[in-house]
């Protein structure tokens, strides 16, 4: 009797097994395996909550409970986002510092174009001052020359030499000789080196001929002082030199240079006996290598 109730319990045990327990769990496992092909992490969730039991923890990879592959598509796409989000960023400060340079250089076009604006206006300005300018200088000419050269020569000789270069540039040949005849010497030979290195364009720029006049004074005192010096004993000549190079060392390199080469010789020499001026000789004899 007692083993016909042990079969029963066994024919029991095993009816749950295989008619419950296997179906069941069939089942499961196969929506599992469906969930799992439509993306639902049903491996992780799994892998989650067994974690949670304390002997089962241990039994269960780290890897499947940290990252699952839904998250990690999704730490992707989050990256993905930020970095698109980065680049928008960037492109709309490049393209607001297009704009900056290109207004910028919309500025600078306009202000140049107005500079040269400016430029053209104040050309044709001083051109018509000049022809206005030169107008009024050939009348006044021609009121010189509609007098007498005794009558005219002492009024210009008052007037600043610019003034009177003006003048005579504008004259015929022959007025101007003929007034320039009647001109004390000097002022006469002073008008008459600045003509010659004056043209006839510059005769309505003061400015040109002041500054024609003072290198003709320049070179006229040069040489002047070119004279005086090679007159002088050799020992005065190079304190002279000396000291003029001190204060004004092109000066004193052309006066060298105007005098005979015998003379700037011994200036030189007289120089290069002392041993304190020894390094000033060499210093002016390149200088005068140089010009």
């Amino acid at each position: 009797m007692e083993e016909i109730a042990e079969e029963r319990s066994y024919s029991r045990l095993e009816w749950f097994f295989y008619i419950i327990f296997i179906p069941l769990l069939f089942t499961l496992v196969l929506s599992a395996i469906i969930a799992q092909m439509f993306g639902y992490n049903v491996v992780g969730i799994l892998a989650k909550e067994l974690n949670k039991v304390p002997v089962i923890e241990k039994l269960i990879p780290d890897a499947a409970v940290e990252h699952s592959p839904s998250e990690k598509e999704e730490t992707k796409t989050d990256k993905k986002d930020a970095k698109v989000t980065d680049l928008e960023t960037r492109l709309a400060v490049k393209e607001r510092e297009v704009n900056e340079l290109k207004k910028k250089a919309e500025r600078e076009n306009q202000l140049q174009q107005q500079t040269q604006s400016q430029q053209v206006a104040t050309k044709a300005t001083q051109e018509q001052i000049d022809i206005e300018k030169q107008k009024q200088i050939k009348n006044l000419a021609k009121v010189y020359t509609s007098m007498s050269a005794g009558k005219a020569a002492p009024i210009m000789e008052k007037m600043s030499p610019e003034e009177a270069g003006q003048l005579l540039l504008v004259m015929k040949p022959e007025e101007r000789s003929a007034i320039m005849a009647k001109m004390d010497p000097k002022t006469a030979a002073d008008l008459t080196l600045l003509l010659k290195e004056t043209s006839l364009t510059d005769s309505n720029d003061p400015g040109a001929l002041q500054q024609r006049l003072l290198d003709l004074k320049y070179n006229a005192s040069i040489r002047e002082l070119a004279a005086s010096i090679s007159s002088m004993q050799p020992t005065n000549a190079a304190n002279l030199i000396e000291k003029l190079f001190a204060s004004d060392e092109r000066k004193a390199v052309l006066v060298l240079l105007q005098m005979e080469a015998g003379q700037r010789g011994q200036i030189l020499s007289e120089l290069a006996k002392d041993k304190n001026r020894a390094t000033l000789a060499a210093k002016i004899s390149q200088k005068l290598l140089t010009n």
